[in-house]
Order: structure tokens, then sequence, then C-alpha cells
């Protein structure tokens, strides 16, 4: 019985609330799961207050527009939670990128070390151009894992002004999918070059690489939206800079 009381005094307190919440994600671009937890929390804590000044002696509409009132315009809200959105996924975007470039780089280190590059290509010597471009691929994926590597550590504890922060979280989009691209671009070289019947082998073993490369991209996309210059954000960007000369 108490429990139904409870569900009805929440089901009464929550229209308003929905609406204003929903006003506050349709402004959001990010990762849908931490978009979601976000949302679910500001309404858990809309209702919360709103049940508060219900108790209190208010009307149902009366505490719902206390709470939402006190809580902010959703054009403002949202552009503060859009900054936490495009910074975590700007960040997540560097994690991923390191973490496939340090898989690849470490299983091509230890597939060298135990001979396998020799077995791959059938004791038929590579070319000075094919070798030429293997190193070349391998000093561009660390130099990128590099990159990657000091995008996360500003995104997580550098580059204190929003608008930096911004221009680091599209540089960290557009550097996945360069790497993706060269990545694509030398695969396919290196598989066509290959000595012998190696080419095959490497084609099979890019399955790997495509699944993380599509995941890589999926991950650009979100980040370079989430850091996409809108109208709100350039309010949010105008407020951290008068905040921190402050």
């Amino acid at each position: 019985m108490a429990s139904r009381t409870h569900r009805r005094e929440t089901e009464q307190v929550s229209g308003l609330i929905d609406d204003h919440v929903s006003a506050i994600g349709d402004r959001l671009r990010g990762s849908v799961r931490l978009r979601a937890d976000i949302l679910a929390e500001i309404r858990d804590g809309l209702v919360d207050a709103a049940e508060a000044y219900q108790r209190a002696g208010l009307t149902g509409p009366e505490a719902q527009r206390k709470a939402v009132r006190e809580f902010g315009p959703a054009r403002q809200i949202a552009a503060d939670l859009q900054h936490v959105l495009a910074v975590a996924q700007g960040r997540r975007t560097a994690l991923l990128l390191f973490v496939v470039l340090g898989a690849q780089y470490a299983g091509s280190e230890l597939f060298g070390r135990t001979g396998g590059w020799q077995q791959l290509w059938e004791g038929v010597p590579p070319g000075p151009g094919y070798l030429w471009l293997a190193r070349a691929t391998d000093v561009f994926s660390g130099l990128a894992l590099v990159a990657a590597v000091v995008a996360a550590v500003l995104l997580r504890w550098g580059l204190r002004h929003f608008d930096i922060r911004l221009a680091a979280i599209r540089l960290t989009a557009v550097l996945a999918s360069v790497v993706v691209g060269v990545g694509m671009v030398c695969g396919a070289l290196l598989t066509v070059l290959a000595p012998g019947d190696g080419g095959v082998r490497v084609l099979v073993g890019g399955v790997g690489w495509a699944v993380s490369s599509a995941l890589l991209l999926a991950s650009a996309r979100h980040c370079w939206l989430a850091a996409a210059e809108r109208p709100d954000l350039r309010v949010a960007t105008r407020v951290a800079r008068s905040g921190a000369s402050r």
C-alpha cells in the first residue's frame, strides 16, 4: 500500500519534469549510455526535489515548476552537460585508439621476434620497397600511439579552457579517422605486395583490424558530433571564459 502511494505521488510530479528532461536530452550529443545515465540522474534529482516541495505543502504542478525553475533552463543545462559529454567522448576515443594501436604494435613485435614474418613469406625475401613501406607503417603507428596517449592525458588532466578542449576533441576524432584511413591503405598495399602466399594469410588476419577500425570510426564520429560547434556550446564557451577570467 505504501509503495503504491509513493508510486502515485511520483507519477503526479513527473509530467513537467519529463518535459524538461526531454528538452535537455534533445540538445545533447555524445555517448548514448552516458547521455542516458546523466538524464536519468537529472530526472531522479528533480523528482526528489518536487516530492519534497509537495510534502511541504505545494500542489503537484507548483512543486514541479519550482523544482524545474531552480534547476535552470534546459538550454543552459544542456550546454554545460555537452561539455562533459564531449570531453568524455574525446577521452574514450583516445583510449580506444591507444588500445587498438598498442595491441597491433605488440602483436607485430611478437610475431616478428618469433620468426612469424619469415614463415608467412615462405622464405621469399621481400623487396626494399616492401620493407620501406612496412617500416613507414610502423613509424606512423608509433607516432599515432604517442599522440593518442597525449590526447588522453590532456583531456583527463589538462586543457582547462573549454574552447581549447573542443579543438583537442576534434583533433582526436581526426587522428582516429586518419589512423584508420592510413592503416587501410598501408594494409592493402602490404597484402598485395607480400611475397609468396603471405598476402592471403595477411588478408585473413586483417579481419580483426577491420572490426577495430569500424569501432574507431564510430567512436571518432561520436567524438566529432559531441564537440560540434553549436549555439548552445558557444554559450557554454563564453561562460567558461568569463568564469576563468574571474
